[in-house]
C-alpha cells in the first residue's frame, strides 16, 4: 500500500530547544555577529579537539570557508588545486574564484572519496593544494593524505561538508590537516539553514580568514557598537561579507548538543538499510575502524538490473524521495570541453548506478521499513 505522505530524501531535525535558542537571540536584540557566534566557535572546537589546540571561525557557508581557506593559503592565479570530480560544484568553483585551476581527480571504487593513486599522476610544479571530500560522511584516508601532502609540499584543505562527527581511527575530522571546512546547510548532520566553519591548528590562519570574512577589517569590528568596543576600525585590504550571525549560531549551539545522538540514529538507519535491502544493491564503504556519520546513504544499482531514472520515478510514485550525489564535475557543460580528453574510469562507470535514499534522524522505523520493502519489491520486479 502506498503511503499518503511523501517521504523526503532529507529533513532537518529540530525540537523545542532549537526554538528557545533562536527566540533568546531575537529577544536579545543582537541578531548579527555577536557573543553567540564566539560561543559556537568555542563549543565546536571543544567538540572536535583532541591532543592539539584548535582554532575556529564561523562563517555563513562552507563555500565561504573553502574560498577564504584558499585565499589565506596564498593560492591564486597560475596555481593548481587537485579536486575530486565526485563532489558538488562549490568545491571546484572556489578554486576558480581565486584565479587558480581546479584539476579533477577520479575517486575510489568503494568510498567515492578522492583517489590518491590518481592524484599522484596529476601533481605538477604548479600544484599548491588538494581538497579531499569526505563523501557522504565516510572519512578519507588521512594518514595517506598527510604522506601525499608532505611528499609534494602542498596544503590539505578538507571539504568536510558531510563529516561533522566523522572519525578516522578514533580522531574526529577537523584535527588532521592545515584547514578543515564544515557545512551546516539545512540538510546537513548539524543543520542551521545556512552556515559553515573553518578549523585549524594554526591560529594565525584562522585570524586571517576571520578578517577576510568581514571586509578585511581589523580585529573585533563587531564590538564597536557595544559598551566595551571602540568606534574606530581600519580596513586593511579587500575582504568579503561571509560572517555568521547570532541567530544561526544559537541554532547551531542547540543542534550541537544533540549531534552525537542524531549521528547515532543515522547509523542505526544505515544499518537497517544494509541488513534489509535486496542482495543486488551495492553500498559505499563502511568500516569498524572509522566512524561513518552517514550524511547520505548511497546505493549502487547495477544498470543490468534496473535503469536509475526509472527507479527514481517509481520511488516517487510510491511517495519516496531520492537524489543523485553527485553528477561528476567533468560531465557538466562548464567543464566538459576542458576535460574531454581525460579519463575518469571509476566515476564514469559508477555515475549511472548511484542513488541516495531517504536518511534523516527523525525517520521512524516504519519509514525505514517502507523504503526497504518498496525497494525490494521494485527490484524483484
Amino acid at each position: 500500500m502506498i503511503r499518503n505522505e511523501f517521504l523526503p530524501l532529507a529533513r532537518p531535525s529540530f525540537h523545542q530547544g532549537d526554538l528557545d535558542a533562536v527566540r533568546g537571540v531575537l529577544e536579545s536584540g543582537w541578531w548579527t555577529t555577536g557573543p553567540k557566534v564566539g560561543e559556537f566557535e568555542r563549543e565546536v572546537v571543544r567538540y572536535l579537539e583532541g591532543s592539539e589546540k584548535l582554532y575556529a571561525v564561523a562563517l555563513n557557508s562552507c563555500t565561504a570557508g573553502l574560498h577564504l581557506s584558499l585565499l589565506a593559503s596564498g593560492i591564486g592565479k597560475g596555481d593548481e588545486v587537485i579536486v575530486p570530480t565526485w563532489t558538488f560544484a562549490a568545491t571546484a568553483q572556489v578554486v576558480e574564484w581565486v584565479g587558480a585551476t581546479p584539476v579533477f581527480c577520479d575517486v575510489e571504487e568503494d568510498s567515492l572519496n578522492i583517489s590518491l593513486e590518481n592524484a599522484e599522476s596529476l601533481v605538477t610544479q604548479r600544484t599548491k593544494a588538494i581538497i579531499p571530500v569526505h563523501m557522504a560522511g565516510y572519512p578519507c584516508d588521512m594518514d595517506a593524505m598527510a604522506t601525499f601532502a608532505t611528499r609534494y609540499g602542498i596544503r590539505v584543505i578538507e571539504d568536510a561538508a558531510h563529516a561533522i562527527g566523522t572519525r578516522f581511527k578514533g580522531r574526529k575530522i577537523g584535527s588532521f590537516s592545515d584547514l578543515t571546512v564544515f557545512s551546516f546547510y539545512a540538510t546537513k548532520n548539524l543543520a542551521m539553514g545556512e552556515g559553515g566553519l573553518v578549523v585549524s591548528k594554526d591560529g594565525d590562519l584562522i585570524e586571517s580568514i576571520r578578517k577576510l570574512s568581514y571586509f578585511n577589517i581589523n580585529k573585533e569590528a563587531f564590538k564597536r557598537y557595544s559598551k566595551t568596543g571602540s568606534w574606530f576600525y581600519d580596513v586593511e585590504g579587500v575582504g568579503f561579507k561571509y560572517n555568521m550571525d547570532s541567530i544561526h549560531a544559537a541554532l547551531g549551539l542547540a543542534q550541537l548538543k544533540r549531534l552525537d545522538a542524531m549521528n547515532a540514529r543515522r547509523r542505526e538507519i544505515a544499518g537497517a538499510y544494509r541488513d534489509g535491502l535486496h542482495s543486488g544493491i551495492g553500498f559505499t564503504e563502511d568500516s569498524f575502524e572509522h566512524y561513518h556519520t552517514y550524511h547520505l546513504f548511497i546505493i549502487k544499482i547495477p544498470v543490468d538490473i534496473m535503469e536509475r531514472n526509472a527507479l527514481i520515478e517509481e520511488l516517487k510514485r510510491r511517495n519516496i524521495g531520492s537524489g543523485v550525489h553527485f553528477i561528476p564535475l567533468h560531465l557538466h557543460s562548464h567543464y566538459r570541453e576542458r576535460y574531454r580528453d581525460r579519463k575518469f574510469p571509476v566515476a564514469d562507470r559508477l555515475f549511472p548506478m548511484v542513488l541516495s535514499i531517504p536518511l534523516f534522524p527523525s525517520m521512524t522505523d516504519d519509514d525505514v521499513q517502507y523504503v526497504i520493502n518498496n525497494l525490494k519489491e521494485i527490484m524483484e520486479g
